[in-house]
């Protein structure tokens, strides 16, 4: 079961062209977005690094297939409410960055999918 699950995650990720990479530097067509996710279930910042890399940059290229993104995320933070502040610079091929950041703020007060943890989206702010 656990291993057909990360056989669609891994297929899944890599049809959706994306690299997820910890948060270097922010080149000049790219938006840096911030936000306030709730995931379920909650396995701790550590076990979640790699899920919230998944949820955004598969949500990312399902909205833009057959372009190439980059989706830097710095680690979770993970706050006593079970909140978390995640910070992802965000660039896709051909597209410019307020487009990018415009569709990403549309996640707010929706829930997008990662590998194990379905994030709920408190808040989003992108900004180029």
């Amino acid at each position: 079961m656990i291993f057909a699950k990360t056989l669609v995650a891994l297929v899944l990720a890599g049809a959706t062209f994306a690299v997820a990479n910890p948060v270097g530097r922010q080149d000049s067509n790219s938006t840096t977005c911030y936000f306030i996710m709730t995931p379920t279930p909650d396995l701790g910042p550590d076990d979640l690094q790699t899920d919230i890399n998944y949820a955004i940059g598969h949500t990312v290229g399902e909205e833009y297939p057959n372009h190439i993104l980059t989706d830097d995320n710095a680690p979770l933070v993970r706050h006593d409410d079970g909140t978390y502040d995640v910070m992802s610079v965000i660039s896709v091929s051909g597209e410019t960055p307020a487009d990018v950041g415009a569709f990403v703020e549309t996640w707010e007060s929706q829930t997008i999918s990662g590998i194990v943890a379905q994030w709920f989206v408190g808040a989003a702010d992108c900004v180029e």
